[in-house]
């Protein structure tokens, strides 16, 4: 009898070895199952034409969300005569609300999108940006701005949270450096094409447009996302163990799932006390995340900024917003430094070391001095008090738009790089700081232009830059010694050790 049972055991254990192989499972400890990532149905070996349409489709709406987000300063323009209102209040509408909205969404969603995986999010966010839209173009009362573009701020978090993941899912670690870049450069390109974007439809059919099209647009890359397939390895291997059981019946296994919130205290943990905790404890964290959050926020800036600065020189409302073209070159000018990366990289790994987080800064020494010498080419070759041709003050913002771009990229990687387990806690305090910047920053541009003149105000923007441009030689001379007296960095560094992580 003994023996008859031993035989059903084995024949049993041979079923569900079989049974979880055709589902690409596999042991990876005596009751734990994992994927077999040779498997066709790993993301990573998925058809290089799936994966293309998956990653463009979900690209699209980074971009497009990003270019909505500086369309505020020439909606509000307009809408100030609409709705009697002053340009300060009208800003906080169709701007600081969009911030606000964003900041708060980098702190709640990562752990919902967590656990509805990556497509799903997608939707949601296209649906409730297309919605949202919707109210700030229909309802006729300032009520329908506020509310609205909260909202809109709110559902753009979602890609600009998983959309890394999904770059993680579906690529290995040379392409992924090269498409986090062109995720970076898209992103600072959507900042620049928003501006002109806007002011051309509001001048063309009014501030209203901006938004019905705007929700038509997220309307049609909602049913583009439909068929994008769920990439998120966690997520299709509790799909797959799901499946094998209801096939074999129950499993004396489990998977191993780090994603799993199992209580509303853990989820409060997730969202509130543990960003709280690093964003107050760790010093390196809090200097990354002003450096790179003052940054963003200039770009933002610029939206009101340029209309002083180029309507001084006799342009029209929508000439005014041309100059974020100087920025373009800037922006694609990153990619050189990302091969000097990949050349660091390459000889890290030849010589077996590991990769340290302030290999990371190399671009950031060369980003800093560029923005402050940007900045002061810039204040001095605008009027008031300077005459020269417009286009010397193009040379500026082309320095301006790569500074910009290697701040936003360098610095988002030292945070993954030398907070690794806690990496989504430091990335939602940096993007909580960059989105309330980008709120914030516009609402104080005009009067600091209009009131102080554009070189004086430069200059102070100026000054600021050029004490920033010692933070490279700190992170690189005493950065070790920073991240060994942060808790969390520590932590994190001892945890790689361990584990041999790159």
């Amino acid at each position: 009898m003994d023996e008859s049972h031993q035989e059903k055991q084995s024949g049993h254990h041979d079923s569900l070895e079989r049974e979880a192989a055709h589902r690409g499972l596999r042991k990876t400890g005596s009751r734990t199952l994992g994927w077999d990532t040779d498997h066709r149905d790993f993301p990573r070996n998925w058809p290089l034409r799936r994966k293309l349409y998956d990653a463009c489709i979900i690209f699209f709406l980074e971009f497009y969300t990003t270019v909505m987000s500086t369309t505020g300063p020439s909606a509000a323009e307009e809408a100030m005569s609409e709705y009697a209102m002053s340009r300060v209040v009208m800003l906080t509408g169709f701007q600081f609300m969009y911030g606000a909205g964003q900041a708060l969404g980098g702190l709640i969603m990562p752990p919902f999108s967590e656990a509805l995986g990556r497509q799903k999010s997608y939707l949601v966010s296209a649906g409730a940006y297309c919605l949202s839209s919707l109210l700030v173009g229909l309802v006729p009362s300032p009520a329908g701005v506020f509310i609205g573009r909260f909202f809109s701020g709110f559902a753009s978090s979602v890609p600009a949270i998983v959309l890394a993941g999904s770059i993680e899912d579906l690529y290995s670690q040379h392409p992924r450096l090269w498409l986090l870049w062109f995720w970076n450069c898209s992103t600072m390109l959507g900042i620049a094409v928003g501006p002109i974007y806007g002011s051309y439809i509001v001048d063309a059919i009014g501030w209203r447009w901006v938004y019905h099209i705007s929700a038509i647009t997220c309307a049609a890359t909602f049913f583009l996302l439909i068929p994008v397939r769920e990439s998120r390895p966690t997520t299709l291997l509790q799909r797959r163990f799901d499946n094998l059981q209801s096939k074999v019946g129950a499993v004396d296994m489990d998977i191993p799932n780090p994603d799993r919130i199992n209580s509303t205290r853990e989820l409060m943990q997730v969202i509130l006390v543990r960003p709280a905790k690093i964003g107050v404890s760790e010093p390196i964290l809090i200097l990354v995340s002003i450096l790179s959050a003052s940054a963003w926020g200039m770009m933002y800036l610029f939206t009101e900024s340029f209309t002083v600065v180029y309507s001084e020189f006799g342009w029209s409302s929508r000439a005014t917003s041309l100059p974020f073209i100087a920025l373009f070159p800037g922006i694609i000018l990153s990619g050189f430094v990302r091969l000097w990366d990949y050349h660091q990289l390459k000889s890290r790994q030849k010589a077996s070391q590991r990769p340290e987080p302030e290999d990371k800064i190399g671009g950031f020494a060369i980003a800093a001095p560029a923005l402050a010498i940007g900045l002061w080419i810039f204040g001095w070759t605008v009027p008031p008090l300077v005459h020269v041709p417009w286009i010397a003050s193009m040379f500026g913002l082309v320095l301006i738009g790569f500074a910009a771009t290697e701040f936003s990229y360098t610095l988002s990687g030292y945070i993954s790089d030398a907070y690794t387990i806690y990496a989504s806690s430091g990335l939602a305090v940096q993007g909580f700081l960059r989105a309330l910047a980008s709120g914030c920053l516009p609402l104080f541009a005009y009067p600091m232009y209009s009131g102080l003149g554009s070189n004086v105000a430069t200059s102070i923007i100026a000054a600021v830059a050029t004490v920033y441009c010692v933070a490279p030689y700190i992170f690189l001379k005493h950065g070790r010694r920073l991240r060994e007296n942060s808790p969390f960095a520590r932590y994190s560094a001892k945890v790689n050790d361990e584990h041999g992580a790159d």
